[in-house]
């Protein structure tokens, strides 16, 4: 039994993973944290504190990825110190993580690659000859005393519609972490509600809309990435509201028309309730016009995109202030197959940005962004490629929590254009005969990254930062035999900024020092007896390629955890899982959480050993 898919194709001819929902069936994540701690490239900053999570792949944070909920865009940054998403991993189809440089259907701004959240259908959850249903889910965890209730109507009444009414509310206090010492402020009651309907109103055209809204309140710390013990709590509210709209048509017997439309709306807001109370948003809304048109062997997909920013703040009774970026995208991406064993990818990508800070000062910047890739396949499942990519984003918006301090203008540069990344990969693959292995190796570089400054409340001013550099490898070997599967990956990322390695205090900079990480899993499936057991163990290896400024600590630690999973499925539509998770309680500090601030070490402390158990009904 295999846990998890690795192969995907999008954009330029790369690989990616794929976080299915057999894996996420198995491992019970209840956070961002929970959802990637097995995947080789991607780290989780914040710990278990749900509100402060930023996930970073191949040591380059999220903000520097295009990240999307069923195709509604996700830009934006709050705070510097709390994370901009969160949602329910149960309603979770897939997550596909493209780690590099986007190609050009990536999206705009895709400079460390991109993160596609995919919820689940009404077609997920029916069972076999059912037009309506009813799902019931209850979840729990030892630590923190976590309770999670869930529900869900679903129906499918003809051929032509369908719908998915879902709701989750968590209640839960604050985690130990594996000393047994409790994490302040770490208690959440996250609750969200999905809504989608499918419409297919003729043949070959089908409508879909998705809306999905997620609040979670309470007292946090002022500084919730940091774990330092005298940090002061203040009452937040974060609400975080995404609506998207499909529309495609694909007629049957015509291989040049394959059309999809989509427009979508999201609204993040983060409003902290202090004595001077202050408020910021993030407004992104868009569309995506393509098509994709097959010339027998060669096939093309192409089309135009937008994409408005708008970021807002207010602090006390003063204004509101705000600013806005527009991006307009053309892209043109082609796949070739020819001598029954290659496929040769290549496409453009032209982005015209801009945007007008508080001063007046006028960005604008157009590129023309290219990508190439290679790949030969044998019938005896061996595959080489090898790829190139490039991206380019325009000037963003300033956090609305950092716009109510205002402008420097004199220490603004006018003349930024953007940001550019490029990515190179080479890599091979095999699977055939229960065998399965891979090698990637990687060099991503973000030239001349900009900076908003703007930190404790000071005027904020854009300057140009210094070069980012990620360059490594990922290996995995698998094997399958009967009933049993064992699966092994290793990556290791060195992430430079300004030609410095990067240390703990870089999170102000959109990268984290990522360590080497070793994940390995087992499964073995007893049919029998419908039921699958998982053993996952993670090691990240100490990290002491360090700035020589940074003199906290010699090294950051490394660690190892492991976990367990057992899944019964009984009858259809009844699943029971039980998963326990850092068995031996390990106390660590995941690599990219920040370590050192002025005045110290902080010291939040990943959770403890939790025993998590769930049952789910379907009717």
């Amino acid at each position: 039994m295999r846990l998890e898919t690795i192969y995907l194709k999008a954009g330029t001819d790369k690989d990616g993973e794929t976080v299915t929902d057999e894996r996420i069936a198995q491992r019970q994540p209840l956070t961002l944290n929970d959802l990637y701690a097995a995947e080789p490239e991607v780290h989780v900053s914040g710990a278990d504190r749900s509100t402060a999570q930023r996930v970073y792949v191949r040591g380059i944070e999220e903000t520097s990825l295009n990240v999307t909920v069923d195709g509604a865009r996700q830009s934006g940054n709050l705070f510097r110190h709390n994370g901009n998403m969160g949602i329910d991993p149960f309603m979770l189809k897939r997550v596909e993580v493209e780690a590099g440089t986007g190609g050009a259907l990536a999206g705009p701004g895709a400079l460390g690659g991109a993160i596609r959240y995919e919820t689940k259908d009404a077609e997920d959850l029916l069972l076999p000859g059912q037009r309506q249903g009813v799902m019931l889910r209850f979840a729990g965890q030892s630590n923190g005393d976590r309770l999670l209730p869930s529900l869900g109507f679903y129906g499918r009444p003809d051929e032509r519609f369908s719908y998915l009414i879902y709701g989750s509310k968590t209640w839960a206090g604050n985690y130990k972490d594996g000393g047994g010492n409790a994490v302040p402020y770490s208690d959440d009651e996250p609750a969200e509600g999905l809504v989608k309907l499918r419409f297919r109103p003729a043949p070959d055209h089908e409508i879909a809309l998705t809306h999905n809204r997620r609040e979670d309140n309470g007292m946090r710390a002022t500084q919730a990435n940091f774990g330092l013990p005298d940090a002061e709590p203040q009452d937040q509210e974060f609400i975080r509201e995404t609506t998207s709209l499909r529309y495609s048509y694909a007629p049957a017997g015509n291989p040049l028309i394959d059309l999809e439309l989509r427009a979508y709306d999201n609204r993040s807001a983060l409003k902290r309730l202090t004595a001077s109370p202050s408020e910021g948003e993030w407004l992104t809304s868009g569309l995506d016009i393509r098509n994709r048109s097959e010339l027998g062997a060669l096939v093309l997909t192409y089309g135009y995109d937008y994409t408005r920013e708008q970021s807002r703040g207010r602090a006390g009774s003063g204004p509101r202030v705000s600013e806005t970026g527009e991006t307009h995208g053309l892209y043109l991406q082609a796949e070739y197959g020819f001598a029954g064993h290659w496929l040769a990818s290549g496409g453009l990508r032209y982005d015209s940005a801009s945007l007008t800070d508080l001063a007046g000062n006028v960005y604008d910047g157009d590129h023309l962004s290219p990508n190439v890739g290679l790949r030969f396949e044998t019938a005896q499942g061996l595959s080489l490629f090898a790829s190139w990519s490039e991206a380019h984003r325009g000037v963003r918006p300033v956090p609305g929590t950092q716009l109510t301090s205002g402008i420097n203008a004199a220490a603004t540069d006018p003349t930024l254009e953007g940001e550019r990344a490029r990515t190179t990969e080479i890599g091979a693959a095999f699977d055939a005969n229960g065998w399965r292995a891979g090698l990637i190796l990687f060099d991503t570089r973000i030239e001349g990254s900009i900076l908003y400054g703007g930190q404790r409340g000071m005027p904020y001013a854009r300057t140009r930062g210094g070069d980012i550099d990620s360059r490594g490898f990922t290996a995995r070997l698998g094997r399958d035999w009967g009933d049993w599967s064992l699966d092994l990956s290793y990556s290791r990322a060195d992430v430079d900024y300004a030609g410095v390695p990067v240390g703990p205090g870089d999170w102000s900079n959109g990268v984290a020092p990522q360590g080497d990480k070793l994940v390995l899993d087992i499964a073995h499936a007893m049919a029998a007896h419908d039921l699958q057991f998982a053993w996952t163990s993670i090691l990240v290896l100490a990290e002491d390629d360090l700035p020589a400024t940074f003199t906290a600590l010699e090294e950051l630690p490394g660690y190892a955890v492991h976990d367990l999973s057992v899944v019964w499925r009984p009858a259809e539509g009844q699943e029971y899982s039980l998963a326990i998770q850092n068995i031996f309680d390990k106390r660590y500090l995941d690599h990219s959480t920040p370590y050192s601030v002025s005045g110290g070490v902080t010291n939040l402390y990943e959770m403890g050993r939790s025993i998590r158990l769930a049952g789910g009904w379907r009717f």
